[in-house]
């Protein structure tokens, strides 16, 4: 089970402290919650959403998507 915690606020969870499973859950989560706010362009300057981006930049495996979310939203992960 994991924890995600605000690196802007230290004592802050996501989720209000949700405790979560696995890291597919975690970036199910953060990519939903991060695909709001987010702004990322292909080559040709299109817009992407969040799991697009992920597609056409390559980022394919749960480590390099959850690395890429973590360092985007400034969130650090934490066993519970």
């Amino acid at each position: 089970m994991y924890k995600i915690r605000d690196l802007q606020f230290e004592c802050k969870y996501f989720a209000d402290g949700t405790l979560f499973e696995n890291k597919k859950e975690i970036i199910d989560h953060l990519a939903s919650y991060h695909d709001t706010d987010f702004s990322g362009v292909d080559n040709e300057d299109n817009e992407l959403n969040i799991w697009d981006y992920f597609k056409y930049w390559g980022i394919n495996t749960i480590k390099e998507k959850l690395n890429w979310l973590l360092e985007y939203g400034e969130w650090k992960i934490e066993n519970a």
